[in-house]
C-alpha cells in the first residue's frame, strides 16, 4: 500500500527555499530512491498558516519509508536540515487509504 510522508516546518523558522529546492530535495531523491521513493512536492504557505513549508514525499509503502529513515543515508538527509532551516521539522508518515 502506498505511503505519504509529510514534513512541515513551523512558521517563524528561518528557511532557505533556494537551498531546499536546489540541494536538499535532490539529496532526498538521490539517497532515498533506492527505497522506492516515488515522488515529492513542496508547498509554501501564507503567513497565517501554522507552518511555512511542507514537503510531501511518496513511497511505495510505509515499510519503504521506514527503511529509508533507518538506513545509513538518513543521517546525511536529516543532517542537512540546519543548512536551510533553524527549526526542526515535524515528520508524519502514513499509508494512503483513499484517493481520487
Amino acid at each position: 500500500m502506498p505511503a505519504t510522508v509529510t514534513v512541515v516546518y513551523p512558521q517563524g523558522a528561518k528557511f532557505n527555499m533556494d537551498y531546499y529546492l536546489s540541494t536538499h530535495m535532490p539529496l532526498v531523491q538521490k539517497r532515498w530512491s533506492q527505497y522506492n521513493l516515488q515522488s515529492w512536492k513542496v508547498l509554501k504557505f501564507n503567513d497565517d498558516a501554522p507552518y511555512t513549508v511542507q514537503a510531501t514525499i511518496e513511497f511505495g509503502s510505509l515499510q519503504d519509508f521506514q527503511n529509508a529513515a533507518s538506513g545509513p543515508e538518513a543521517k546525511e538527509v536529516l543532517g542537512d536540515v540546519p543548512n536551510f532551516s533553524d527549526k526542526e521539522p515535524v515528520i508524519m508518515a502514513g499509508e494512503i487509504v483513499g484517493t481520487s
